[in-house]
């Protein structure tokens, strides 16, 4: 009965939080891979110290960003924050794509970090819009499933492309 009160809103978030968490996960896993396979190979070149600069940065601006994107959720709404943190989030892959470089890798991960900072509010409100007293510990926990699918889909799929190669995941 509890999962029947679920709306669809509440099944669009689930999706689309998974759909997120596997571009996520699926990034992370094949990254340390491409730093440092050298550019000849189609890969960054750089050291393990360099990219931990990145994934440090990367850290942190997705950590602490949401404390301030929090307060944009709730006074410009969910569905504006969702959509402007999807937009973020897909210029960040592309500068990715477009830039192979440690810089293009940097500032396309700080984009990334920030459209999940945008991100998490706005679907963590929706999500709480979207249940009542009822059935909200049932949603949380088929919702935080769907992070889990994603995050074992993510480095799944993108294993997969990482066979075919680097060159291949660029945008020309």
């Amino acid at each position: 009965a509890a999962i029947a009160s679920l709306g669809y809103v509440f099944w669009i978030v689930g999706a689309m939080e998974m759909v997120e968490r596997l571009a996520y996960y699926g990034i992370k896993s094949v990254a340390t891979l491409y730093a440092k396979d050298p550019v000849s190979k189609g890969g960054l070149g750089i050291t393990m110290s360099t990219f931990g600069t990145i994934l440090m940065t990367w850290a942190l601006v997705q950590s602490i960003l949401p404390v301030f994107t929090g307060g944009l959720s709730d006074r410009y709404g969910y569905k504006k924050t969702i959509f402007v943190s999807t937009i973020i989030k897909i210029i960040g892959y592309l500068v990715m794509a477009w830039f192979p470089s440690y810089w293009g890798f940097f500032w396309g991960a700080i984009l990334l970090a920030s459209g999940t900072a945008v991100f998490k509010p706005g679907i963590q409100g929706t999500l709480v819009k979207t249940t009542n007293r009822a059935n909200s510990s049932m949603a949380w926990g088929i919702f935080y499933q769907t992070v889990n699918i994603g995050g074992f889909l993510g480095p799944l799929v993108a294993g997969l492309m990482r066979k075919m190669d680097w060159q291949l995941c660029r945008i020309p």
